[in-house]
């Protein structure tokens, strides 16, 4: 690995021994039904390029009956994942030098790491490479301009960082198709992601608590905002590509 990488290579190995770095939990298995996986996928295979913990890869092992992969550069995160699955292959490797062959996966997914890349152009082509002609990508990125952004500078005047960790490029969802169009992938699809059964909206909390304020308004939040909020506007773009010719 280079020199930076092996930088934030420890930097996530740290993070990783402090918290799990995920998704809601219940939100992993709505992105396993967005592969649209015919079947039980038997014969495909499915590459999960920074796997981190393998809460992916652990629901893609209970729905389906593909052959899973999986790499990180964080041995610390793989030594979690090897706890949580149990017929995937995980391999500790750089998103900038997959070890596999060319068209080797019916699918690909990277879900919430491309925007700590510090080269995510590297990182696609690289996905590309290892996809085949006919197989599907998932990738989910977040927005430069989510709604919830706009509330806290527009109420508190802060700014937001979403939770991230460590190096983040927000982008519009202009930017980031125009950023897989440019490494080879033709955009399918795009769906705005603000969680399944729930909002990440933007309260004061004092000492970290919720407030009783928080707690009356968030039913409202899932029920009635979340559902109207625009693509432009969501936490998250989820995005399926497919190789360009």
């Amino acid at each position: 690995m280079e020199h930076e990488e092996l930088k934030r290579k420890d930097l996530y190995d740290s993070l990783h021994n402090q918290d799990q770095l995920r998704f809601p939990l219940e939100d992993y298995p709505a992105f396993y039904s967005w592969l649209n996986v015919p079947g039980k996928g038997k014969g495909l295979r499915l590459l999960d390029i920074a796997c981190g913990q393998g809460f992916f890869l652990e629901v893609a092992e209970q729905l389906g009956d593909l052959s899973c992969y999986g790499v990180d550069f964080s041995s610390a995160a793989l030594d979690f994942a090897r706890q949580r699955v149990h017929r995937t292959d995980l391999k500790q490797a750089s998103a900038y030098a997959l070890p596999f062959e060319d068209n080797f996966f019916d699918y690909c997914v990277n879900l919430g790491s491309l925007e700590h890349f510090d080269a995510p152009e590297r990182a696609l082509n690289e996905l590309r490479r290892v996809l085949k002609p006919n197989g599907k990508a998932l990738i989910i990125v977040p927005n430069k301009y989510y709604l919830g952004t706009i509330w806290k500078v527009y109420a508190y005047g802060e700014d937001e960082d979403q939770g991230q960790e460590g190096l983040t490029n927000f982008r519009t969802a202009k930017s980031w198709s125009n950023l897989f169009l440019s490494c080879g992938l033709d955009i399918t699809g795009v769906q705005g992601y603000s969680g399944e059964h729930h909002i990440s909206w933007f309260f004061r909390r004092p000492d970290g608590k919720i407030t009783e304020q928080e707690k009356t308004w968030r039913p409202f939040l899932n029920e009635i905002l979340k559902p109207a909020i625009p693509l432009n506007l969501s936490q998250c773009f989820v995005f399926t590509a497919r190789r360009q010719p």
